[in-house]
């Protein structure tokens, strides 16, 4: 019994038996309330119908009947580009002089439960449109990626990194434990930046090397790897922000985001989809800015500023987070060093 008690004592303990128990529990709780009525929001999916003044009538039509919603644009290319930067999910090209096709576009990049619900919304548009003359109609995907495995990098790349360097941190605050009686804690904090700083060279320069060997990329080298190490400073910076303000149960704060940035990240089903809550929750979280830039890169080289926007806001936050908290810290301890002392 003495044995058990002395375990039961020990901090690492109680946080393992609270990681059991919660992490299961909060995965459920948050993908359950999240997903819940997905399907009941089609109208946040977004078609763009390629329509002038001789399919105004079409368009009007097409808007009446269509569950998404519907906006109007002047050409094909614009409307694409828009498909490109992620401000519709279809678009809907009509050709009402001779054939009566109708040719639908959709993104590789999408959400896969979005492009399924769009191909088959899109054939039952097409059923509910037909008349006189009835419709052909065309589904293309644009930046269609035949490899499984580059389908997955981008979440592999966007992913795998917040968990290595949530695991390293662990290791990386038992050491700080270890040596603070030794050394001041500002000096631990520098030097455990170096080692970080290591990592920000060695990891991303590995792990975007091993995906080109394995796949193909639309992007450049530089321009993935530039990106990688966006993404592992930020969540370097956002796991270590996390030890700063809860200390011993940081590692179980760190896991718990996991299932906000899994759900948020957009592979599966796009944010609008989401309950109200977590609809604008990715862009405060590395994962989602990551996987969402990583699928442009790699599928299109297309424009990802606004994610690598919202990294360096996430990697200038969490670390400014975090030195005030290791300033007061230090600070509060030298309060209780002159009490003891008078």
């Amino acid at each position: 019994m003495k044995t058990m008690k002395d375990v039961f004592a020990i901090t690492q303990t109680k946080v393992g038996l609270m990681f059991a128990l919660v992490v299961p529990v909060l995965f459920l709780v948050v993908w359950m309330t999240g997903y819940q009525g997905a399907t009941e929001r089609l109208d946040q999916l977004r078609v763009a119908v390629v329509a002038d003044q001789g399919s105004a009538d079409f368009y009007q039509q097409f808007k009446a009947e269509s569950p998404f919603t519907v906006s109007q644009v002047n050409s094909t290319e614009t409307g694409l580009k828009q498909l490109d930067q992620g401000d519709v999910e279809m678009v809907l090209v009509a050709d009402l002089t001779n054939e009566q096709r109708l040719t639908f576009h959709v993104n590789q990049a999408n959400a896969e439960f979005a492009n399924g619900i769009l191909k088959q919304g899109a054939g039952q548009i097409v059923n509910q449109l037909n008349g006189d003359v009835p419709f052909t109609s065309d589904i293309i995907i644009e930046h269609h990626v035949s490899e499984f495995s580059t389908s997955m990098l981008p979440i592999i790349l966007g992913f795998v990194i917040y968990i290595a360097v949530m695991t390293m941190g662990i290791q990386f605050n038992l050491v700080t434990q270890i040596l603070q009686k030794q050394h001041q804690k500002w000096s631990l904090f520098w030097s455990k930046q170096l080692l970080h700083g290591i990592v920000l060279v060695v990891v991303p320069l590995v792990m975007v090397t091993i995906a080109f060997l394995f796949s193909d990329s639309a992007a450049s080298f530089l321009k993935v790897w530039g990106f990688q190490v966006l993404l592992t400073a930020a969540c370097i910076s956002v796991t270590q922000m996390n030890f700063a303000i809860f200390g011993p149960i940081a590692p179980l704060v760190n896991v718990a985001l996991i299932p906000f940035q899994l759900m948020t990240a957009g592979n599966i089903v796009p944010p609008s989809m989401l309950a109200p809550f977590y609809q604008s929750l990715g862009q405060f979280l590395p994962v989602p800015n990551a996987v969402a830039g990583l699928t442009r890169l790699i599928y299109f080289d297309g424009d990802i500023s606004q994610y690598a926007f919202n990294l360096v806001i996430i990697l200038i936050v969490t670390l400014g987070i975090t030195l005030i908290v290791t300033a007061i810290r230090r600070e509060q301890a030298h309060i209780v060093e002159v009490k003891q002392a008078s």
